[in-house]
């Protein structure tokens, strides 16, 4: 199971973000608190870190001894899912795709979203849609 958590001190929208990414890729969600990345790694080998830097988000995933994924986003909207629960992730990113397999269960969406999005459903009826930096 992936453990997915947030910076030490998150705005709560990237909490919420953060918890729905663990809801949809079946991971755990921890609150990081003061735990750093060696209390983290223990917990599980593969580990998920939300945070927010100026106006950009960025999602970190790093998987036992490999150099970490960063994925860049540039903005995300959350909006009302309408019909039923679609679980994992959905790009249309190719490179973002490629970076994450074996790590998370990413699926290339091609030309169904537009543009380089990630697309995922979170709780209570929420879908996420986030304009990754290419």
């Amino acid at each position: 199971m992936t453990v997915v958590t947030t910076s030490r001190k998150p705005l709560p929208e990237v909490r919420s973000l953060a918890r729905d990414l663990a809801f949809a890729i079946g991971g755990g969600y921890v609150t990081r608190g003061k735990a750093g990345m060696g209390e983290l790694l223990s917990l599980d080998q593969s580990v998920v870190i939300v945070s927010r830097s100026g106006s950009y988000s960025c999602i970190q995933v790093f998987s036992g001894d490999e150099p970490p994924v960063d994925i860049t986003v540039r903005s995300f909207v959350v909006e009302e899912r309408a019909g039923a629960i679609s679980r994992g992730l959905f790009t249309s990113d190719s490179s973002v795709c490629e970076a994450l397999k074996g790590r998370i269960d990413a699926v290339f969406a091609g030309e169904d979203l537009p543009g380089h999005r990630i697309v995922f459903d979170g709780t209570q009826r929420k879908r996420y849609t986030l304009e990754v930096v290419p």
